[in-house]
């Protein structure tokens, strides 16, 4: 089964997405990152198997535009799906987001339930097997 890369500096937020989706019914393995700068590390050594990213905006080190835009340059990267999970939910900044990496999967606005979250990762997992 293919992993899910959670990147929030908040451990509580990643602890929260993760127990969100368990609760949903994925057994995915999670990963953990902290920044921008450690998911790179993470995703290179598990780009393989990742099905799904789940990316604050504000983390130090290295932002979560930062991150998906860095991963939008490298083609075995490239294509994972990556949904940003953040307070930053202006349409500029959306636009700013989908500029970034093209192939942005969805944006979900801090605070979110988890059906939100279900309902935005439920097709990109499905469709990762």
């Amino acid at each position: 089964m293919k992993k899910i890369l959670v990147v929030d500096d908040s451990g509580v937020q990643r602890k929260m997405i993760i127990q969100i989706v368990q609760k949903a019914g994925f057994a995915n393995e999670t990963l953990e990152a902290e920044d921008g700068s450690k998911a790179i590390e993470i995703l290179a050594a598990n780009f393989e198997d990742t099905a799904l990213v789940l990316c604050d905006w504000n983390m130090p080190n290295m932002s979560g535009l930062e991150f998906i835009e860095a991963i939008a340059q490298v083609p075995a990267v490239a294509g994972i799906p990556v949904v940003m999970v953040t307070t930053e939910g202006t349409e500029d900044k959306i636009a700013e987001a989908k500029a970034a990496n093209p192939n942005l999967a969805g944006y979900i606005a801090k605070p979110f339930t988890p059906d939100v979250l279900k309902a935005t990762i439920t097709p990109i997992l499905e469709a990762a097997g």
